[in-house]
């Protein structure tokens, strides 16, 4: 791990009291920002009006003390002599206190009197200062006294400030830690510490401004204004960066960048997303740390300009990957050279986070989506690991390090589209016959039906005494089917009869089963954000719609529609537990978090949050239907997976969307006996489940076999 020594320096000298009298540095960007931050302690005392009086030193002393431990420094300055006066204004006097406390992250101050021989006119102190950065600093320092026109004053240097001062200034000089690495289960980054290249001017090379701007204008697609604006304060020598590019450069690019006289390309190392868009979502991105974070951060040292994790992992292990920053507390003279140190922190490497994520998988998944709008989970259904999920529109995230064009920028925030959200895990729908498995499930335990029993599959259902009619997606009906080939075909009128049933038994049955399988709240994911889902039954309806519970919203229930809405990774992880023989294990993306020196600071333990209510056969039974919907002649996937040597088992869902086309689903397992994955696709308005998503859920299988998860 490499440490990146960040020094923040330049400051300049006033005029000089006897070689001790100097004014304060130059502000500069970090004491801009914390010097009205940190409200200083109050300690006593009220401000002193000019011209006051006191009987002896000591008294002074102590008004002197009051005001600098509330802050009030402006209080100070008629305290001193006017020799110190006729070399340092008010305002600069003021800024010089300002300035030291910003640099040192003052929290507050406290001071106190020791004691002295009567008629003393050097009277000790003991400074205490409680700061963000280097924690409590202390010194012993003396304040000098002299009678000036009969009256006690102050005989001030900047040595009274901090001790040893004199015409030098106070610098922090940070220890920042390389950021720590994302890696993949076998260890390749996500996000690591790369190159990119950034566009500079040096100002003394620059022979035409002109066509400078008008150049870099069009090449760069930067307006001439903002160009020149971050050139405009630099030294004739020196290199102001214009913008960053991907390493490496296009060569075309490049060349006409570099025909420029002033344009130089320097590389550059910075935070860069191997699988960019492909993986945005897992791995987050990072972004300066505003103000309020600041105030937060600070005691991390987290300074101005700094980037911290936004979303996905790059937020979630901050405090790995950051490491911890240190630095030193010195004064520095005019020259630049350190004088003293002050006080050091010493600097924690970062460590890199491994997840689960297979990077093969993972870029295969989001492959697999192109251009549809949809998501891709897959899932370890032994343990719960997040293989892959993809998510699209995606983004990414080497844009926030590389910069963004506006419509890049509104590109990101576009409403409709979403791309900063991760529709895996933020986004319900309705799941349409995926949740079949659910009513099977509830008929097998709760009516006493069995894989064989036999269903009339009609091509349309009503209630009796209601004119609503609900349709099979077959419009001549199919016949009278076993419960097992009601899966298999996808009888949508078959499990329209076993929602009424279960409702006319009692109308929780099914929304009890649902919640068994895990729908309705959220998966135990630590690592990304996720919505609940929501299993309607009386109880939710009467209170949220002020309405009944109708047989109706039954027979919608059981097959995922209606109010029913689930993301894709609940039902990958409900799945996963059919796959597994009952257990619905909390999802996870990290698998462990190491330290530079090998030693693993965080290994995730596999945790189950249920066991689903199904007996082992009944369990057995649905696998059984499962794999005959992609393998047997009358299963609606066998289309899909004609020639996969993979045994698979998994099940089409074709959602109603309140749009024209509906949502289509696929949810499977493989192989079929021991699964070593289990993965949901889903496609927003993306059409039939058995023509969308089953040929995408494929991709998977055949993916996860290149990957070696699955093996022949």
């Amino acid at each position: 791990m490499v440490s990146v020594l960040v020094v923040v320096g330049g400051a300049f000298l006033l005029a000089a009291r006897l070689g001790r009298l100097a004014a304060g540095p130059e502000p500069t960007a970090t004491a801009a920002a914390t010097s009205t931050a940190s409200p200083l302690a109050v300690a006593g005392g009220t401000p002193v009006p000019a011209g006051a009086t006191f009987a002896s030193p000591q008294e002074l002393a102590q008004a002197f003390i009051a005001a600098w431990q509330k802050g009030d420094y402006a209080a100070m300055y008629p305290l001193i002599s006017s020799a110190a006066q006729s070399h340092i204004s008010q305002a600069d006097f003021v800024k010089r206190y300002q300035d030291i406390a910003a640099e040192m992250g003052q929290r507050s101050i406290t001071v106190t009197l020791g004691t002295a021989a009567p008629g003393a006119m050097r009277l000790p102190i003991h400074v205490v200062r409680q700061t963000s950065r280097v924690g409590t600093l202390t010194e012993d320092n003396v304040i000098p006294i002299i009678r000036e026109q009969g009256q006690y004053r102050v005989d001030w240097t900047p040595s009274l400030i901090v001790a040893d001062l004199g015409d030098g200034y106070v610098r922090w000089v940070p220890v920042v830690p390389q950021r720590g690495r994302i890696l993949d289960r076998k260890g390749r980054p996500l996000a690591e510490l790369g190159m990119v290249d950034k566009v500079g001017v040096i100002p003394g090379q620059i022979k035409d401004e002109n066509a400078l701007l008008e150049s870099l204008s069009q090449l760069l697609n930067l307006p001439k204004d903002v160009i020149k604006q971050r050139y405009a304060n630099g030294q004739p020598d020196w290199f102001m960066p214009i913008t960053t590019l991907p390493d490496p450069v296009d060569p075309q690019l490049a060349q006409k960048l570099l025909a420029i006289p002033g344009v130089v390309i320097r590389q550059w190392p910075d935070r860069v997303y191997p699988l960019g868009p492909a993986a945005a979502h897992i791995t987050g991105y990072l972004t300066e740390i505003s103000a309020d974070e600041l105030a937060k951060y600070a005691d991390r040292g987290y300074e101005v300009g700094d980037r911290i994790g936004r979303a996905g992992i790059e937020a979630w292990g901050e405090q790995y990957l950051s490491g911890k920053r240190g630095g030193r507390l010195v004064i520095v003279g005019p020259d630049g050279q350190e004088r003293k140190l002050l006080a050091e922190v010493p600097s924690q490497p970062a460590a890199d986070i491994v997840l689960t994520i297979d990077a093969d998988l993972q870029q295969a998944a989001y492959k697999a989506l192109g251009d549809k709008v949809g998501s891709i989970v897959v899932l370890d259904p032994n343990t719960g690991a997040i293989l892959a999920m993809a998510s699209n529109p995606s983004f990414d995230p080497n844009q926030f390090i590389l910069g963004m064009t506006p419509e890049a920028w509104n590109a990101l925030n576009d409403p409709q589209k979403q791309p900063l959200v991760n529709r895996a895990t933020q986004m319900a729908y309705p799941t349409g016959s995926t949740f079949k498995v659910v009513t099977m499930a509830a008929a097998l335990e709760k009516l006493g039906m069995t894989a064989q029993t036999r269903i009339n599959c009609p091509a349309t259902f009503s209630l009796p005494g209601s004119s609503q009619v609900w349709h099979d997606w077959s419009p001549n009906g199919q016949g009278v089917l076993t419960l097992h080939n009601a899966l298999v075909q996808s009888c949508d009128t078959v499990f329209y009869q076993i929602g009424a049933q279960l409702d006319e038994h009692d109308p929780n049955l099914l929304p009890q089963m649902a919640r068994g399988f895990g729908f309705g709240s959220q998966t135990g994911l630590a690592e990304l954000p996720e919505v609940a889902g929501l299993v309607p039954d009386p109880t939710w309806k009467r209170q949220q719609k002020n309405d009944y519970w109708a047989r109706g919203d039954a027979v919608n229930l059981a097959i995922g529609q209606g109010f029913f809405l689930a993301t894709p990774l609940q039902l990958a992880d409900a799945y996963a537990a059919i796959a597994n023989g009952g257990t619905l294990w909390e999802p996870y993306l990290v698998q462990e978090v190491v330290a530079v020196d090998g030693t693993k600071l965080y290994t995730h333990q596999p945790k189950a949050r249920g066991t689903l209510p199904v007996s082992p056969q009944h369990l057995a039974d649905i696998r059984s239907a499962l794999h005959d919907v992609t393998s047997a002649p009358n299963g609606t996937a066998v289309t899909a997976f004609r020639g996969e040597k993979v045994p698979v088992a998994g099940k089409t869902g074709t959602a109603e969307s309140g749009q024209q086309q509906p949502h289509a689903w696929f949810a499977e397992f493989a192989p079929v006996d021991g699964a070593k994955l289990a993965a949901v696709v889903m496609v927003e308005h993306g059409g039939e489940g058995s023509v969308t998503a089953a040929p995408l859920a494929r991709q998977v299988v055949d993916a996860a076999v290149q990957a070696g998860i699955i093996t022949q």
